[in-house]
């Protein structure tokens, strides 16, 4: 039996307590590190997030964290004029894939995704704990 994508965000937040763990180590994994995703992948992996939905969940939470972050990421620097310049410079190129990842992800095997980024979850976790001084 597949479950519906309701299905799967009642089942995701209905373990309030689980939910708020995850997204408490999601923010300030991402806050002191900048690398939120793995901890947020696992937990929408887990939850039973069809790739849609996985897809949209992850961007809309990184985007009002980094959202939240970004006053005080002016504060300390690391926006700037010449960072807000690369923006516009990369912008395009971040529209461009986004329409190009739109067309692939109705393509893709739910099987296939999970594995995908159970394994580059695994690579992103190993070289954050090889790279830490």
């Amino acid at each position: 039996m597949q479950r519906t994508s309701q299905q799967t965000l009642d089942q995701a937040f209905a373990r309030p307590a689980a939910s708020g763990l995850y997204g408490t180590l999601g923010g300030f994994t991402t806050m002191a590190a900048n690398s939120g995703g793995p901890v947020m992948a696992l937990y929408f992996i887990a939850s039973g997030f069809d790739v849609k939905r996985f897809l949209g969940t992850q961007a809309w939470f990184f985007f009002i964290v980094n959202v939240i972050k970004l006053p005080l990421s002016a504060g300390i620097g690391l926006i700037n004029e010449q960072t807000l310049k690369l923006d516009v410079l990369l912008a395009p190129v971040v529209i461009i894939a986004g329409l190009i990842g739109k067309k692939i992800v109705r393509h893709i095997d739910q099987k296939l995704f999970n594995r995908i980024i159970i394994a580059l979850t695994i690579i992103s976790s190993a070289y954050l704990l090889i790279t830490v001084n």
